[in-house]
């Protein structure tokens, strides 16, 4: 009776979780602050019938794209972009080059369950022009059709608040749960971004399930079932790489996760024989997924891949140069980014308190890590957790620009690790100031 109590209790508490998140990122969704970049990713979302579709009709403004003259490459990647007869939707040019497609999907998928076909789709936004100008000339989705994408959006959303609070919970307690709760919930710059038809949400929802499936791999003590679990990291971790190239970086969580499972368990000597075949595994099934989602890659997948990121690379620097929002110097870094996540884009907007919160979290993940590295106790979440936000959360801070949606990862880390240390931090208190004194007390009773 008790542990089906308990066990009542646990999915009352998932529910309630679940309807917050649910009311918080369902409501209002029409009255998210616009962005021109959602016009293009819906636009784009004509992929999805692309991808599934042979006899695929490209609109016209999709036709007339092709690669910036400005953009240079190796010869040996130029070539690779070159297919004579392939099929133009699927060639190299802007729309191929600027981002992997599965947001794209996604957005189409959205869009297809609120009942509208590509005949319903705008033009892609025009940033040379202002708002309503490109209305006028239909780049400006139907109510109804981006009310139906970022419906999708705030769903995945959800669905990733749910993720990270029950890794929150089983790993730090029910005082770090909550507080995750209320700062995933209270976040204006995640209610923000994970709403926008664009490519935040649908990176976030990947990358916790590839970090779900990270703490299975790792908790797992049966070597045929932890190869399993660490081959649908793999998928995981192609499909967040299929969304936007940066989610590629779990790769090297998931080489430093395998390393660890298997030296943890085997020894080093047989050890590195298991890390160099699993890791291969790992990374073959990462690279499959990521290519097998993306026709561009078909024709010659390595240079492709490599055209990708240097696409990225060229746009970026090319964004530097006629946008406000760049960031001059190491010395405006050290300040911007600190005031970013520690204020601007926080719950409380108190740097002090954040940070030192931050630092007790990174400290007890850390701890945890290490205890269950030498199989003293810990838990295995907590170096999941510190995997993925070390190749998630750092890179977006050495990028040129300072741009809000740049912060996604770091913010969504930062407020998991404050929860972390808070949560911690209150059991320790409730340990040393009332445990501890009841238990003295006991002592002293003569009947105990």
């Amino acid at each position: 009776m008790k542990t089906s109590s308990r066990q009542g209790l646990r999915l009352l508490e998932v529910w309630i979780v679940f309807s917050i998140f649910c009311a918080t990122y369902g409501n209002r969704i029409e009255k998210v602050e616009w962005h021109g970049d959602e016009s293009q990713w819906i636009a784009t979302s004509c992929y999805g019938e692309a991808f599934f579709d042979r006899d695929f009709t490209e609109p016209e403004w999709l036709s007339e794209r092709g690669i910036d003259a400005r953009f240079t490459a190796p010869d040996w990647v130029r070539r690779a972009l070159v297919v004579p007869n392939a099929a133009h939707v699927w060639a190299a040019h802007y729309w191929t080059l600027t981002q992997p497609p599965l947001t794209r999907y996604t957005i189409a998928l959205g869009r297809l369950l609120g009942g509208y076909e590509m005949a319903d789709l705008n033009a892609p936004w025009d940033f040379e022009a202002d708002y309503w100008t490109n209305c006028r000339f239909g780049a400006c989705p139907a109510r109804g059709l981006l009310w139906s994408v970022r419906a999708m959006m705030a769903f995945l959303a959800v669905l990733s608040g749910m993720t990270l609070f029950l890794l929150v919970r089983q790993y730090a307690g029910a005082a770090a749960g909550y507080t995750f709760v209320i700062l995933f919930v209270g976040s204006a710059f995640l209610r923000l971004h994970l709403r926008r038809a664009m490519s935040e949400s649908p990176l976030l929802f990947f990358t916790c399930l590839t970090l779900l499936l990270a703490v299975c791999f790792l908790r797992e003590r049966r070597q045929g079932r932890a190869l399993v679990w660490l081959a649908l990291m793999g998928v995981g971790t192609g499909l967040a790489g299929a969304v936007k190239l940066n989610g590629l970086g779990m790769a090297a969580a998931g080489v430093a996760l395998c390393g660890v499972g298997r030296f943890r368990r085997q020894g080093w000597r047989k050890g590195l024989r298991e890390f160099l075949l699993w890791s291969a595994v790992f990374l073959l099934v990462t690279a499959f997924t990521f290519t097998i989602v993306n026709p561009f890659l078909y024709p010659n997948p390595p240079a492709r891949t490599v055209a990708l990121f240097l696409f990225r690379g060229w746009e970026m620097r090319d964004q530097t140069t006629h946008t406000p929002w760049v960031i001059p110097s190491l010395g405006a870094r050290l300040w911007i980014i600190p005031r970013r996540l520690l204020v601007d884009y926080t719950v409380l907007h108190f740097p002090l308190l954040n940070g030192a919160l931050l630092l007790a979290g990174l400290f007890f993940l850390g701890r945890s890590s290490w205890q269950w590295w030498r199989k003293k106790g810990g838990n295995p979440t907590g170096l999941a957790l510190l995997a993925v936000a070390v190749v998630t959360a750092l890179p977006p801070l050495l990028t040129p620009l300072d741009w809000d949606r740049y912060y996604l990862y770091p913010v969504v880390f930062i407020s998991v690790g404050v929860a972390v240390g808070l949560g911690q931090l209150l059991i320790l208190a409730w340990r040393e100031l009332f445990l501890k004194p009841m238990e003295q007390d006991w002592e002293r009773f003569p009947f105990g």
